[in-house]
């Protein structure tokens, strides 16, 4: 594979691996339709080899390095350097996603610091991922030259540009960038002044209310997966909200942690590392055996739920994957998510509440839900109304 070719062996070459992981004749038409206005390019400019290089000016004349690219566009970006993935790794790229911002030369040295140091301070990969993100979106768009220029007027510019997102949202990047500022004033890059200026938001773990959905609300949504992938839907949906299942859980379930005889599902939490075993109701059992007999496609990868378009990979890289999976059913199934988080976690949310309320003893939900302390679970009582009316004191008279 390491022999320049041009662009029409590439095309050809890449067309035949399409097929043979079983893409349709459609989808290949389409991918086709983005290699053809390549092939125009390169034959506009007399180009004889198609290479790295190529492919980066391909990428910019055809305005595919936006920073965050409308879908159509995500799609040709990911046609493009399917080409020259396949001619060098023999293999296809990985799901295209929106492209990172363009941190300006003159801060990536800052920002390969404060990555460095969040490593040092042992945070978790995912932590240091979202921070680091949120800290590449801030360097992005400040106008100064230099981060010692760096005022609070450019923070407040900032959190000003987010004014659309949720009040939590808007939180924790002002906490991200306190943070990035307070280092930054230590390492002495930009003034002490703007780290000191900024306002912190006072808030508890527990002061809102978890979301959460009636039984009957649940089960309709359920019920209303969509029509591409209605087996793997309906049984992602019913780990979430029968057995409390996390995405991450349900993304990282492999065949091997399904015990058919003794009617069990066992794994290790992504986020706690604790091992749990969880009963499979006869719903959910019978849902998985549906998917994996009748819909999930053949193929030698070992986790439960996969693509259902080829190449049929794992969800294991990508970020938040079932979202829509969830508020797509509970769109068609006309429940009601105002002032409510509708993704998969709000089904973990409702398993648990309703648990609650129909008497199951907090050590048990603790443990169907992975908590290594009961104490987790009592944020759930904060929604159980009913409870709560026996606890109420009667107002003095007065």
């Amino acid at each position: 594979m390491g022999m320049n070719k041009n662009i029409d062996e590439i095309v050809s070459q890449t067309g035949r691996m399409l097929a043979e992981l079983g893409y349709t004749s459609g989808t290949i038409q389409h991918y086709k339709g983005t290699w053809n206005k390549a092939k125009r390019w390169c034959s506009e400019r007399g180009i004889e080899w198609f290479d790295t290089d190529q492919e980066q000016q391909l990428i910019v004349d055809m305005g595919l390095n936006e920073n965050v690219p409308s879908p159509g566009k995500r799609s040709m970006l990911r046609h493009v350097r399917t080409l020259l993935s396949v001619e060098k790794d023999g293999c296809l790229p990985s799901l295209s996603r929106a492209l990172p911002e363009d941190v300006p030369d003159r801060f990536l040295h800052v920002l390969d610091a404060y990555v460095s140091h969040l490593q040092q301070r042992g945070l978790a990969r995912h932590t240091r991922r979202g921070q680091t993100c949120l800290i590449r979106k801030f360097l992005t768009g400040v106008r100064i030259n230099d981060l010692g220029d760096l005022s609070m007027e450019d923070v407040t510019a900032h959190i000003e540009a987010c004014s659309l997102m949720t009040p939590q949202t808007r939180a924790g990047i002002l906490y991200a960038i306190r943070a990035f500022t307070t280092w930054a004033a230590g390492e002495g890059l930009c003034s002490s002044a703007v780290a000191a200026a900024m306002p912190i938001i006072p808030g508890h773990k527990y002061a809102s209310l978890p979301s959460a959905y009636a039984v009957s609300e649940v089960a309709a949504m359920v019920a209303a997966t969509g029509a591409e992938c209605l087996r793997r839907d309906r049984a992602m949906l019913l780990l979430a909200s029968v057995l409390g299942m996390r995405a991450g859980d349900i993304r990282a379930l492999r065949l091997g942690d399904l015990d058919w005889r003794t009617r069990e599902v066992r794994f290790t939490q992504v986020k706690t590392g604790n091992p749990v075993r969880l009963p499979l109701p006869d719903e959910v059992m019978l849902a998985l055996a549906d998917y994996l007999r009748n819909e999930r496609p053949k193929n030698p990868n070992d986790h439960v739920f996969l693509h259902h378009r080829a190449p049929h990979d794992s969800f294991e890289n990508a970020v938040n994957p079932f979202h829509y999976v969830a508020t797509n059913a509970y769109v068609r199934a006309s429940v009601n998510t105002s002032g409510k988080h509708h993704g998969m976690h709000s089904l973990r949310h409702s398993a648990a509440t309703n648990m609650l309320s129909g008497g199951t003893p907090y050590p048990v939900i603790s443990g169907i839900l992975g908590h290594s302390n009961a104490n987790t679970t009592r944020k759930y009582m904060a929604i159980d109304v009913e409870r709560l009316r026996f606890l109420s004191l009667e107002v003095p008279r007065g």
